[in-house]
């Protein structure tokens, strides 16, 4: 039956089983040239189209195929797939519910609508949708997993732990479930379980597993080698790295001999920190030829160790300006007034930006403030709004002349506090144990866990949360009225 449609488009849904889409797509075109009102083939080649990351031909396919079947629920789904994944949100969102209105009790739906509900910052929908995906399979382990990170995202991190616990219960090897669930501890405090299952980052992000892991190195567990040479590799963002240097001189108590490699930025900031005895410059195209016994990475050692919140080494200042840096941007900075440094944006690639990120002017009211001068610290793009607030906003720019964190680091030596979202400028002050300031989304990170105005990781550092979503108003009236209050102090040292 060489004409046989369903037969090629079978074959199609096969293929696609074995990834082998080129041919996929060309049984669905054989099955849909045989049969041009064949609904279930044009959705199957969306579907293989979208694999290919082709999406514009993928959402012609699905919608081709809703229009020869309109009371057909699955391309609907599908397609908010697609939409979503382009950050056409509302269009996904109107595309799952109109597969909803075909068939009320598909649960895959729910959850892709609660996902694109959460994207949409409508958390309270979402959450509803995630359990109603729930309701209809209580063993649906991604929406376990999706429920337990938007509760999670309000704060309730005993229910998002039970909701990640089912989701690895009913798929044991659910990596991101593990990781968000590590995260979740760390957030609430629990940093024994936390990092215990902080490992399964490896295999979640495969960002994260170094080029030696895979090339089948020793990675160190603990042991202890004193005298032998341990490789200490880049993991993660420039915060991360400032965080956790505080580890290196207790691997160097230990006996080690201790290589770190580490991104450009950093390199001169790092000089001479003791606890590195060599220091190499992050290549990600390729392997360092440094010679070593076993290597580990920063983010590694406070599991090694056994970090708990009171076990945190904590001692500032750890990191140190250089004294010729910090000369000379002694007469770049004026040494009168109270002297604060801002940033108020951190990379525009982290996955939470849109949310951990402000604009310059929110920091608008404390330009009111007598006596307190602004400079900015900021790089990237976003510094690029001191220029177009020149005039109506006095911020020195101080960050147009940084080469790197050197001079990043001897600024800040020379300023009476910093304010920061949370970027890796937050790091560096907390880490040179200067005042600063820590401006932090209604979900923050791990590390600054909740409902507490310290940092147990930064002694020098106070932290002012949101209340609510991308709360900044209220974030920066706290900020204001505290920074009133403090040069208020300084200035009149009786009250």
């Amino acid at each position: 039956m060489p004409d046989y449609a369903e037969a090629y488009h079978n074959v199609a849904i096969a293929l696609l089983s074995q990834r082998r889409y080129a041919e996929a797509v060309q049984s669905c075109q054989k099955a849909v040239s045989l049969k041009p009102d064949h609904a279930e083939a044009y959705n199957t080649m969306g579907f293989v189209l979208e694999r290919q990351r082709r999406y514009a031909e993928a959402i012609e396919n699905y919608k081709h195929a809703v229009r020869l079947k309109p009371n057909y629920a699955e391309p609907y789904n599908h397609l908010g797939v697609v939409l979503n994944e382009l950050g056409r949100s509302a269009e996904a969102v109107e595309s799952y519910r109109r597969a909803l209105r075909v068939d009320p009790e598909y649960a895959e739906v729910y959850n892709n609508l609660g996902i694109a509900l959460k994207d949409r910052e409508q958390f309270a929908e979402a959450i509803w949708n995630f359990e109603q995906a729930l309701r209809l399979d209580p063993d649906f382990a991604e929406a376990h997993y999706n429920l337990a990170n938007s509760l999670r995202d309000q704060g309730r991190c005993a229910e998002a732990l039970a909701g990640y616990k089912r989701a690895v219960q009913l798929k044991p090897d659910y990596a991101e479930a593990h990781w968000n669930m590590s995260l979740t501890f760390l957030l609430s405090g629990d940093f024994e379980e936390g990092w215990k299952r902080y490992q399964w980052r490896r295999i979640a992000d495969p960002k994260t597993r170094s080029q030696y892991e895979r090339s089948g190195r020793h990675r160190w567990a603990g042991e202890s080698f004193a005298g032998r040479r341990l490789f200490v590799h880049c993991e993660q963002g420039l915060g991360d790295n400032i965080q956790f240097i505080r580890y290196l001189p207790m691997m160097k108590a230990r006996g080690w001999i201790v290589c770190l490699e580490t991104l450009k930025p950093l390199i001169g900031l790092l000089r001479g920190f003791p606890g590195i005895d060599e220091l190499v410059e992050y290549n990600p195209d390729e392997k360092s030829s440094v010679s070593f016994d076993v290597f580990t990475s920063l983010l590694e050692m406070p599991n090694v160790f056994g970090t708990t919140v009171e076990t945190i080494p904590a001692e500032v200042p750890y990191i140190h300006a250089d004294r010729a840096r910090v000369e000379y941007w002694r007469t770049r900075i004026s040494q009168s007034g109270f002297k604060v440094g801002i940033v108020w944006a951190g990379s525009p690639a982290h996955g939470n930006d849109r949310y951990r990120s402000c604009r310059l002017e929110c920091f608008a009211p404390l330009t009111k403030i007598g006596a307190v001068r602004l400079y900015g610290l900021q790089a990237g793009e976003a510094a690029a709004q001191m220029d177009e607030l020149a005039g109506t906003m006095p911020v020195t720019n101080l960050s147009k002349d940084f080469k790197d964190f050197t001079d990043t680091a001897a600024a800040i030596e020379n300023l009476d506090l910093v304010i920061s979202v949370d970027t890796s400028v937050l790091h560096l002050a907390g880490a040179m144990g200067k005042a600063t300031w820590a401006l932090l989304p209604f979900a923050p990170e791990w590390r600054w866990m909740l409902n507490r105005q310290d940092s147990p990781w930064y002694p020098t550092m106070k932290l002012f949360r949101q209340d609510t979503w991308n709360g900044w108003d209220g974030v920066f009236r706290r900020v204001a009225e505290e920074l009133s209050a403090m040069v208020e102090r300084r200035d009149n040292p009786s009250l």
